[in-house]
């Protein structure tokens, strides 16, 4: 069995996201949705989180948002109410702060110069 390094990235009450030592794939835990996730989709997710959530708040007669993803074992969905995707933008954006906080210290005690963009993942300048 694998290790997961930190073991959490995040926590809320509402679930944690996790990131294997062996992989680096993160797993999201929201409340009984499991979710695993390479790093270009959990960035992808936050965003798209982020942005239906900002449309729900705007839309007068929606009221729900269905997050779809394909899997291993085929297509699924799980609704969403405005309440509960606040509170996976939450979880997803404490991780998302962590991720990145664990990437500039790791580039900060390895060789910068070799690794900058490949571990930040732009997300720190190049010295140049």
């Amino acid at each position: 069995m694998y290790n997961l390094h930190s073991p959490k990235l995040f926590r809320t009450r509402h679930g944690a996201i996790l990131r294997c030592e062996c992989c680096s794939r993160i797993q999201i835990e929201f409340r009984e949705h499991v979710l695993l996730v390479d790093e270009d989709e959990f960035e992808l997710l936050m965003r798209t989180v982020r942005q239906a959530l900002a449309q729900l708040r705007e839309a007068e007669e929606q009221e729900s948002w269905q997050l779809q993803a394909q899997t291993d074992g085929g297509a699924v969905g799980v609704v969403l109410t405005e309440m509960s995707l606040a509170a996976l933008h939450e979880l997803l954006q404490g991780a998302w702060a962590m991720y990145v906080l664990e990437e500039r210290i790791d580039a900060a005690t390895t060789d910068l110069a070799d690794r900058a963009t490949d571990v930040v993942r732009d997300h720190l300048p190049c010295a140049g």
